[in-house]
């Protein structure tokens, strides 16, 4: 474990055993990230990013707010409607449309990740949050984000409080953790930023009240690589992606995550 900085950061490797049980302690709250190494080869991201670029596997399209300069496969229920009939309907064709990417890649990364993250975590699996009628929330998303795309700074756990996770939160415990499997980076930029501030701290957003100022805290950047995984507790610590600089489109899968009300599995959705 390192210590750079403010943050607790756990570097692992996808292709090494794993030691002690470093899930639970981001859960707890005694690491603030974990990185995972060799997710996916080189080799294995480009033939991911070739196949996302033309988007042969038919992904549905959805763009982020103008002004973030991004888009990414898939639905978010931050930006779905409390009405998620079309949201359940979405998530069935992209899982499809994942059987498609697997194929036109050579490798499936929705697998890969999740037996990364099951073997950090004492073998639980991580499944797509149920959903009612037996459906089923989005496991991931794939996002793109072009030059000078960005995310601005927030706390996961904020998105609790939208009508349409009333599903999730039926289902789900504790603090809303996320993964960003990196699969091709920005010439520069395009970094997650987690500042030294948590919802322990007293600030819990609910899209109306003042954000708190930036200049005014600590930070620190993550670089992660092409075919690494970062794995944080977004929901409690301040975090951002910085904008990406250069004419190279930063490329991701990324999805939210918690521990099931019974402990038995944790959920995801997009």
């Amino acid at each position: 474990m390192t210590d750079a900085g403010f943050l607790k950061i756990a570097a692992l490797a996808a292709d090494a055993p794993v030691t002690g049980a470093p899930m639970a302690d981001l859960r707890d709250g005694g690491l603030d990230a974990i990185r995972v190494d060799h997710v996916l080869s080189p080799q294995e991201c480009a033939q991911v990013v070739s196949a996302l670029a033309t988007n042969g596997a038919g992904f549905e399209t959805t763009e982020f707010p103008g002004p973030f300069r991004s888009f990414f496969y898939g639905r978010n229920l931050n930006l779905n409607e409390p009405e998620l009939g079309g949201y359940f309907d979405a998530a069935r064709a992209f899982d499809a449309a994942l059987a498609r990417l697997a194929q036109l890649a050579g490798v499936d990364p929705v697998a890969r990740v999740a037996a990364c993250l099951a073997a950090m975590d004492g073998g639980r699996p991580y499944l797509p949050a149920p959903g009612p009628q037996g459906r089923r929330h989005f496991f991931t998303t794939f996002r793109g984000h072009h030059p000078g795309g960005y995310i601005p700074a927030h706390f996961d756990n904020e998105q609790t409080l939208r009508p349409s996770y009333r599903h999730v939160a039926e289902v789900t415990r504790g603090d809303t953790l996320s993964f960003v499997l990196t699969l091709a980076e920005a010439e520069a930029g395009g970094m997650l930023e987690m500042f030294d501030l948590t919802a322990a701290d007293g600030v819990v957003n609910d899209d109306r009240s003042a954000r708190p100022d930036l200049a005014s805290l600590r930070s620190q950047c993550l670089p992660v690589p092409a075919g690494s995984m970062l794995v944080v507790r977004s929901g409690a610590r301040l975090h951002r992606v910085t904008p990406v600089e250069g004419a190279r489109m930063r490329w991701t899968m990324c999805s939210f995550m918690a521990a099931a009300r019974d402990s038995a599995a944790t959920y995801c959705w997009g």
